[in-house]
């Protein structure tokens, strides 16, 4: 911080009697002390105003003190004091910089916090999850301040998350981490996942551990292919945008049921939904006995309607095939019911003779 006079010349008066020579005529000068930050031509705060006075014909220097009849003689001139008020309003620039610039930041980040609400309450896979360690009640080692976890899987109302390898000290090192593709490396996440209901990470999002929720966007980069980008920038490694279609029983079944629980404005779509889900799993396709089981999990989002039991039953059909995301979800609810045993359903996937991959 620095501070600094400025001297304004604010015109010629004749207003005042030189006490020297009786000359009339006195030029007007502003000199106000105020305080610099960074930049020397930016000033912040006015500290200290003074008003000096010079006769043109003796060159007689005075000061006049603040409210004093001299003074408002002087600026009874109203354009004169048009001149002084906006030259005093000019040096609070830098401070209305800073306050604009403040604004506008908390601003931005309470948009982004009611954003990350949205999310938390409504989540989808691929969301990235910003973490604060320095909230948690645990142990951590210095600088271990931050750090990015994914959302893999959602089970019913269980949300499966997949935690980054690394840690960052500062937010913008986490961020540009993130942007700079950090994420697309095969062995950035872990391989165990954690589970959370809905309560738990609104929870941890009340209490700052989970700081920011970014959804990326689904973008094509020619081709067939497409990655997951935020800000413009692939945090996932390329995908299949779409498959080739190819006659198997039960896909179109499973495709268009699908559809339907998008389309937010078709009347009973949950309905029309399950009819066609389930005549997809009838057919023994897996995705679509996975696909059923979910909508068993979260009927229209009305608990009274979840059907775990069913759920697992089509889990297991679909786990049956070798189908993974249907393994990994009968993990997940199987660790919700105390009533099923994980050993006899990977005991009776091996029976079967079916291709075990556990994470």
């Amino acid at each position: 911080m620095d501070y600094r006079e400025s001297t304004v010349s604010l015109g010629i008066t004749d207003k005042l009697l030189c006490p020297c020579c009786g000359s009339k005529k006195h030029r007007v000068n502003s000199v106000i002390t105020y305080s610099f930050y960074f930049f020397e031509y930016l000033p912040i705060f006015p500290i200290k105003r003074d008003t000096r006075l010079q006769c043109l014909q003796c060159h007689n220097l005075a000061e006049v003190t603040g409210n004093t009849s001299d003074l408002k003689l002087i600026f009874s001139n109203f354009t004169l004091a048009i001149f002084n008020k906006l030259r005093l309003l000019s040096t609070f620039t830098g401070s209305i910089i800073i306050m604009l610039l403040l604004s506008y930041y908390f601003s931005e980040e309470q948009e982004k916090h009611r954003q990350s609400q949205v999310y938390i309450d409504a989540p989808k896979v691929n969301d990235f999850y910003y973490l604060d360690y320095r909230k948690s009640a645990g142990e951590r080692r210095p600088l271990h301040n931050y750090r990015v976890a994914k959302i893999v899987d959602i089970t019913g109302g269980t949300v499966s998350l997949t935690y980054g390898n690394y840690f960052y000290p500062l937010k913008k090192s986490l961020h540009d981490a993130v942007l700079f593709g950090q994420s697309t490396n095969f062995d950035y996440f872990e391989k165990q996942r954690q589970n959370y209901s809905s309560v738990e990470l609104n929870s941890l999002f009340d209490q700052g551990f989970i700081y920011r929720v970014v959804r990326p966007e689904f973008a094509f980069i020619g081709g067939n292919t497409a990655v997951y980008m935020i800000d413009g920038h692939a945090v996932t490694n390329p995908t299949v945008a779409k498959e080739k279609w190819f006659f198997i029983p039960g896909k179109y079944e499973n495709t268009r049921g699908l559809a339907l629980l998008k389309g937010t404005y078709i009347d009973n779509r949950y309905d029309r939904a399950f009819e066609l889900l389930k005549r997809s799993a009838d057919l023994g396709y897996a995705p679509g006995q996975t696909n059923l089981a979910e909508l068993y999990l979260t009927f229209n989002g009305k608990e009274e309607a979840r059907d775990v039991q069913t759920a697992a039953y089509w889990f297991f059909q679909a786990a049956l095939q070798g189908y993974q995301p249907a393994i990994e979800k009968y993990q997940v609810i199987c660790e919700l019911e105390e009533s099923c045993s994980i050993e006899e359903f990977y005991r009776g996937l091996k029976e079967s003779g079916t291709n075990l991959r556990v994470k």
